[in-house]
């Protein structure tokens, strides 16, 4: 059991943090700039970046998003323009999420516009990078939008855009966790089985359950921390199931193997007396 829990710290220690960094602030926007719609314009250019200073293929826009009563799919549309290798875009056009599509109304939100020149190499090898930078936003028809803390952050390649600053762990790492983690706690199970059906190891039985149990608690108040803290889905949904199953399953299998235990020690009292 203490194998099965020095692995599992371990996980968590060797989980991999985003390390962006932000190259630029487009202060101007720390207190919100709302548009409304206007007839006959979709496309409102909000900001330019001449000379963004970004050095790594990958980059994004990330900042605050609030609308109210949009028709239609808007979105927030990033454009890099890279001189003679031409202009390329990112819109936030997905169903959901920081690149979701702006319609209906929202409160604050994130929006994240990410970019990846990597595949786009010069003929003497090296990576492109943007010359020039604009946000724009594109409303198809009656609606008002809110914006504000816009940012512009680079990635060493490998990282992901996509993932929420300050978020704990990724969704590879999460998935990696749960299927060790699921494998281990089924190899447990099928031990404790055998032991407690046979009356032996009982130190080390309810022992490891009581760690689990412990673990259990630890991940339970850890999916609620991050869920207050809005660290988002795939950070807090698995540490509130880990938590769930571990706190309830266990506390129930921890009374029936007490009871077993119990059981096979009365027989066995029983049988001296006999």
């Amino acid at each position: 059991m203490k194998t099965l829990l020095a692995i599992l710290l371990v996980l968590v220690a060797s989980v991999p943090l985003q390390a962006d960094e932000q190259i630029k602030s487009v202060a101007y926007f720390a207190e919100p700039l709302t548009l409304s719609a206007e007839p006959g314009v979709e496309r409102h250019l909000l900001f330019e970046l001449t000379d963004p200073g970004v050095t790594s293929p990958v980059y994004a826009l990330k900042g605050m998003v609030r609308y109210t009563d949009v028709e239609g799919d808007g979105f927030l549309q990033m454009d890099s323009h890279f001189g003679e290798l031409g202009t390329f875009f990112t819109k936030s056009l997905a169903a959901s999420g920081p690149l979701g599509k702006i319609t209906g109304s929202s409160d604050w939100r994130q929006f994240v516009l990410p970019f990846n020149a990597s595949g786009g190499g010069q003929s003497d090898g090296a990576t492109p990078v943007p010359m020039v930078i604009t946000l724009s936003l594109n409303l198809p028809g009656p609606g008002t939008v809110s914006i504000r803390d816009v940012n512009l952050y680079q990635y060493a390649e490998g990282e992901s855009p996509m993932q929420s600053a300050g978020q704990w762990f990724r969704s590879r790492s999460a998935g990696l966790m749960g299927g060790i983690g699921g494998g281990l706690l089924g190899l447990w199970g099928a031990l404790i089985g055998v032991l407690a059906s046979r009356g032996k190891a009982r130190a080390f039985v309810l022992g490891s359950a009581n760690v689990l149990l412990v673990i259990g608690i630890a991940s339970l108040v850890g999916g609620i921390v991050a869920l207050a803290s809005s660290q988002p889905y795939v950070v807090y949904y698995p540490l509130l199931l880990i938590g769930i199953i571990l706190v309830f399953v266990i506390s129930k299998l921890r009374g029936t193997l007490a009871a077993r235990y119990e059981e096979i020690e009365l027989k066995r009292m029983q049988s001296m007396d006999a």
